[in-house]
């Protein structure tokens, strides 16, 4: 069972997402440019905003030794010491690591910086873990080597013969890292090197895009000098910046039967079902009340959906295809209300065209005066929609 989110978005002056050039990222759709906003751009946003509303943060980064590190200071280590026990951790790790699905010594801390050629993606509370588990090594950790200079200075790795042996118990350390939490369990993890790592998504985040055509903005600014004399001319800075506006169209499925199965570690996806729908219930609100923070301090972009569509589906089903033809703006009516309109026109003949069998329910809220029937229920706020849409995946469960 899936549960699908549609959105349709006004986003003013702004640039949420650029591409290695600067310039608001886009897409071509139906003949037409659109400007589009990276699902790894807009998701993180929302990644940021669920687990605060779950108070369960995670840390995705190379910098596991660092975060040990610190950690261990901060509970009174000295600091060469406690970057020992750093390195302990992801030597640990290399020695469990997968070699036939990663590159060898992609685990390895760096000689430098003690960095891993990997990103991890973890519960934040598995960085102290990690140190618990140190404290219970000290004098083995005490004894271990740090890199030579020449090491430093070529940032050479150790060949596999003249790695030092972990000093950390290659099995729980690689259960920590293992560790996962709802974020975790409902976006998805990839880490090849170590086994059971991996976590299979049970979400799809599409790309957003502009339900019309857009088109790029530059803003020539500059920047005054303070402390220039009385009698100098011109600025302390020039320069360019490209922004864009425009009504987006978002969409993503969430799969509640994975996702119970991600949460309850089992096939009993009942076990976990309870779980999945407070997790959901946190997604839906991150999703419509996170935006990217690209840009934000000079544009202040911060709006929310005027419109929200949830489905119940046995398959997920994006609605893109109502945007293929660009929305048009007719006598100064602007993008928002025609694009509700074209949303709700093709959901309905969409349904007309494929049947209805797969559809367990749907519905919507938005700030038109009368509801969309061809969105099913129309309720008055967004907190309603969102909590009934819960309440009715727990029924067809």
């Amino acid at each position: 069972m899936h549960l699908d989110i549609h959105a349709l978005q006004p986003v003013p002056y702004s640039n949420l997402n650029r591409d290695a050039l600067g310039s608001p990222k886009s897409c071509v759709y139906g003949g037409s440019t659109r400007t589009r906003v990276s699902s790894q751009s807009w998701k993180r946003a929302v990644r940021f905003e669920l687990e605060q509303q779950l108070d369960e943060p995670t840390v995705r980064t190379r910098r596991i030794p660092e975060a040990v590190r610190k950690e261990l200071e901060h509970r009174g280590w000295d600091h060469d010491t406690a970057r020992r026990a750093g390195r302990a951790v992801l030597i640990s790790a290399d020695q469990a690591a997968t070699r036939k699905d990663s590159k060898e010594g992609g685990l390895f801390p760096t000689p430098d910086d003690d960095q891993s050629d990997v990103l991890f993606w973890v519960p934040r509370a598995v960085i102290t873990d990690l140190a618990d588990l140190a404290e219970q090594y000290p004098d083995a950790i005490a004894d271990m080597p740090l890199p030579s200079k020449q090491e430093v200075t070529k940032k050479e790795r150790p060949k596999k013969q003249d790695k030092p042996q972990p000093v950390l118990p290659v099995a729980t350390v690689e259960d920590i890292l293992r560790r996962r939490s709802p974020s975790i369990n409902l976006l998805g993890r990839m880490l090849a090197e170590i086994p059971g790592h991996r976590v299979d998504g049970a979400s799809l985040f599409a790309h957003a895009f502009t339900t019309h055509e857009s088109a790029m903005d530059f803003d020539f600014f500059t920047a005054v000098d303070d402390l220039n004399p009385p009698d100098a001319t011109g600025s302390g800075h020039l320069a360019t910046a490209e922004f864009t506006s425009g009504v987006f169209y978002r969409y993503s499925s969430v799969n509640l039967t994975d996702l119970a199965t991600n949460l309850s570690g089992t096939d009993k996806t009942q076990d976990g079902f309870d779980d999945a729908l407070r997790v959901v219930d946190a997604y839906l609100r991150a999703f419509c009340e996170a935006v990217p923070s690209g840009k934000q301090r000079t544009t202040g972009a911060t709006t929310r959906p005027e419109l929200v569509y949830l489905a119940l589906r046995h398959d997920p089903l994006s609605l893109a295809g109502a945007f293929e033809k660009p929305v048009r703006s007719h006598s100064g009516s602007g993008y928002a209300e025609p694009s509700r309109e074209q949303l709700a026109n093709y959901t309905g003949r969409l349904h007309r065209f494929l049947g209805t069998d797969g559809l367990l329910w749907h519905g919507h809220a938005s700030i038109a005066a009368e509801p969309y029937e061809q969105l099913g229920e129309g309720y008055d706020s967004l907190h309603d929609l969102i909590t009934d849409s819960t309440n009715r995946a727990g029924d067809a469960a």
